[in-house]
């Protein structure tokens, strides 16, 4: 697991405005997996999670990943449309493994 962490600055010494946990490769498809990104709310919507999600992409791709795949909880339209918007499409519709709560398992080719 792999987390990377987003500060404001290009000096990498701001303050830290976000967080993404990339899992590299998922025992059942062999594909790395986001595992998590999360925002400072005071500063959503100003790019940030799209540059993050990104720099995530550009990393997978010169490790030579053909894709990258993630789960959003179903009730979550926020997160499912921010990840649409990226290029993300449903695959699959699954309880996660934890908790048992409906998720949309997503695919976006690198």
């Amino acid at each position: 697991m792999e987390v990377l962490l987003a500060r404001t600055g290009g000096d990498g010494g701001g303050s830290l405005t976000g967080v993404v946990a990339v899992l590299d490769t998922h025992p059942a498809d062999g594909l790395p997996w986001i595992g998590l990104l999360l925002v400072d709310a005071r500063r959503r919507g100003r790019g940030l999670g799209r540059a993050v999600a990104e720099e995530v992409h550009d990393r997978l791709r010169e490790r030579g990943r053909p894709a990258v795949r993630l789960a959003v909880l179903e009730n979550n339209a926020a997160a499912l449309a921010f990840w649409g918007a990226l290029g993300y499409a449903e695959i699959d519709r699954r309880p996660d493994r934890q908790a048992g709560r409906d998720c949309v398992v997503m695919h976006r080719p690198l």
